[in-house]
């Protein structure tokens, strides 16, 4: 599962954004870093009325998808929070979520104007539909019944997805400190990926990805739950691997490194040094004689 299912799928999502909601009349979608996939709950009770109705028209959506998208690339680029007008007039915000320095869902909401809007606020939304030959005639009534958010008000609201988005960053951390399951579960889950996968180059991503993790919260857990960095961890478990291949077969030395994902003979050496007080040739010879 990766971050973008994970957020969507949170017990605790519907609540953050019904604050939005019941505080501000907007409603947040969680969107993911390239645009295809949402999560939003009640979109036909709780989108604004003339955006509904532009929804609804083929060319209307398709003005809007390529709108947001165009914001969306800026977010992403930027990592910062925007506040824009869209094709229509109407002020939008999105809002990154980000995660190790990396964009994993995007926040976006708004459909709002900042005043009452007047003749010539419709004026230039109605160029842009008829520019995508969108009849106007049904749509002008809805967009005076758009919700009015101050500038101040907006600005109260980004402070809420501000939050909101640093609570969805943080939720794997959140879920692995206050859940004794989620600890015990997440921590199965890496420490399964690290053994079926000895043999192979292992990064702290991949395992963090395979326990649903961030890379942050890996670390943390592993220091926690096991006294070792993952790193550390690695090197154990390919050590305790590679003493039982000298006690139990005949293999070389350079092939058991490489089969315990060690990149070179050398390094192997060193590390079942370190870690063992004692060479794998002598180890092997010791074990002959069940002493190793």
């Amino acid at each position: 599962m990766n971050a973008f299912d994970q957020l969507a799928t949170m017990p605790e999502l519907r609540r953050l954004f019904d604050l939005a909601w019941n505080i501000f009349g907007v409603n947040p979608a969680l969107v993911s870093p390239d645009g295809q996939r949402s999560m939003i709950f009640d979109f036909a009770a709780r989108s604004q009325p003339f955006c509904n109705a532009l929804h609804r028209i083929p060319a209307g959506l398709d003005l809007c998808d390529m709108c947001d998208r165009s914001k969306f690339l800026d977010a992403r680029r930027d990592g910062q929070a925007l506040r824009y007008r869209c094709h229509a007039g109407l002020r939008e915000f999105v809002i990154p979520v980000i995660r190790d320095g990396q964009v994993v869902a995007l926040l976006q909401c708004g459909q709002v104007h900042d005043r009452v809007p007047a003749a010539e606020e419709w004026g230039e939304a109605r160029k842009s539909l008829v520019s995508a030959d969108i009849a106007t005639r049904t749509l002008a009534k809805l967009f005076q019944r758009n919700r009015v958010l101050t500038p101040k008000r907006q600005t109260d609201l980004l402070d809420l997805l501000a939050l909101i988005a640093t609570r969805l960053a943080y939720s794997d951390e959140w879920q692995v400190r206050t859940s004794p399951g989620q600890t015990q579960a997440a921590l199965g889950r890496a420490t399964t990926f690290i053994e079926t996968h000895l043999a192979e180059r292992l990064n702290l991503d991949a395992i963090a990805q395979a326990a649903n993790l961030s890379t942050r919260s890996l670390m943390r857990l592993f220091r926690k739950q096991l006294n070792a960095s993952v790193v550390e961890y690695i090197l154990r478990r390919r050590i305790a691997r590679a003493r039982r291949l000298l006690q139990q077969s005949d293999r070389t030395c350079a092939e058991i490194a490489f089969e315990c994902g060690f990149g070179s003979v050398q390094h192997f050496n060193r590390i079942f040094r370190r870690l063992e007080k004692i060479s794998p040739t002598d180890c092997r010879a010791r074990a002959k004689q069940s002493v190793c």
